[in-house]
This record gives C-alpha cells, structure tokens and sequence, in this order.
C-alpha cells in the first residue's frame, strides 16, 4: 500500500515540523531570578529623607557658611557689615549704601560660626519637614521669608540705632515652630489641655529671653527680639500664607 508521505528513516514523519524547546542553563535562571527580585524589591529610602524645600534650605544655610569661611577675616568682616541687618543705616547714624536694600533678605542666610549654622541648620530640619509636608514647599518658603523679615522689624523696633549687624536665620525658623504648634494642636498631638499651645508660646518666650541674656555662639549677643517678632509673625501669617497663595 502507498503512502503520500515519505519516510525520513527515523521514524517521524519528514512533514511534521521539528521542535527544539531550548531549557535556560543555571546561571541564566540564576540571573533572572536576580533581576525578578531587584524588579519586585520596594525603594530604599534615602539616607537623609527631608522634603525639597527644607532640604535645600538647610543647605543654602551651610553653603553660604562655607563660602564665607573661605574669605580672609577681614573680607568676613566686610560680608556681615554689609549684607547683615544693621539698624542704625535706616535711621541716618550709619550711611545708607546699596547692600542695605539687600540686606533685609541676604541677613538671615550668614551666621556667625559653626555652632550657629549647624544650630539653625537642624532646626531647619526639624521645624520645615512638618511645616512643608503641610502647607508644600513653595508655601513654606515664601512664609518662612515673610517670618524672617517680620523678625527683622522687630529688632529694628526695639533697637533702631545699634550698629551691630543682625544674622542668622532664627527669626524665620521661630515662625515655622509657631506653625508646628498650631498643626500638633489640629492633629490633637499637643496643645490640647485647658491652656492650649499657651505653654509652648511661653517657654519659647523664655527660651528666647534667656538666650538673649548669653552671649551668641562665636561672640556677640543674641538678637531675642527677632526670635520673639518672628514667632508671633508665625501666628499672623500662617493663614495668610494657607488662604491666598497657591
């Protein structure tokens, strides 16, 4: 009997398509098993997790330190009595030059030593990592500016014809722990009893005053004032800042 197909002699059909299954060797399973697991492995969160903002704040503070380290002393000199907040050039007894229109806003980015910026540098992040997680980075920033400046203010109220040139960034950061005060309050993790956030409001009152009567870290003393100006301008301004700006 005939057949239509032919025989290849070993004993498939020569019509039938041969089929190679190719078996991945150890070190090729061993390779996918790796990248599986790295695909799969959750983000390793970063060494230093603060949010943009107050991450680079807190930076600005530190970069700006350093710049100024590496200056000769009496170019130091020169960086705080012109770009710190000297008083006495707004009320006519020191002469009014340019760097007094900057200097309202460069003051609070120069700091006297070490101790001071790596001070004012974990109270940035310590008091802008709540503060921006709630109100968002471009908020944070305009307020702890509109902080700073008001602290500026009260220096200058209380002492309008020092020529002593006022700096650092205290006086902003106390407006941000205004604004962590109110938001544990809202959260109902403190400031919750019978007299509210009033405990806090006078500790840091007293803090502020005591230090004031201590001589600043690096020689100097401490502007109090602005402390205690841009802590209450933390209270005026937070729903200012949560209100209108976007």
């Amino acid at each position: 009997m005939e057949g239509n197909g032919k025989y290849n002699g070993n004993g498939h059909d020569s019509g039938e398509e041969e089929k190679i299954v190719h078996f991945p060797s150890l070190a090729e399973r061993d390779r996918l098993r790796r990248a599986q697991e790295k695909k799969n492995r959750p983000p390793r969160e970063p060494m230093i997790n603060l949010p943009p903002a107050t991450k680079y704040l807190a930076a600005v503070f530190l970069l700006f330190h350093i710049a100024v380290q590496f200056l000769p002393e009496p170019a130091q000199y020169w960086v705080y009595d012109h770009f710190g907040f000297i008083p006495a050039r707004y009320t006519g007894e020191v002469p009014f030059d340019l760097y007094a229109l900057a200097a309202p806003l460069t003051y609070m980015f120069l700091h006297g030593s070490w101790t001071h910026v790596l001070m004012n540098t974990v109270m940035t992040a310590a008091f802008g990592t709540g503060v921006e997680r709630l109100m968002g980075p471009r908020r944070m920033l305009v307020y702890f500016l509109l902080c700073s400046v008001a602290a500026m203010l009260a220096q200058f109220a209380a002492d309008p014809f020092s020529v002593d040139p006022v700096i650092g960034a205290s006086g902003g950061l106390s407006g941000l722990f205004a604004a962590i005060l109110v938001l544990m309050q809202k959260m109902g993790a403190g400031g919750t009893g019978r007299y509210g956030i009033w405990p806090f409001v006078l500790l840091w009152v007293g803090i502020s005053v005591v230090f004031g009567m201590m001589e600043a870290p690096g020689g100097g003393s401490v502007a109090w004032v602005a402390h205690i100006g841009g802590f209450i301008a933390g209270f005026v301004f937070l729903k200012q800042v949560m209100r209108y700006l976007k």
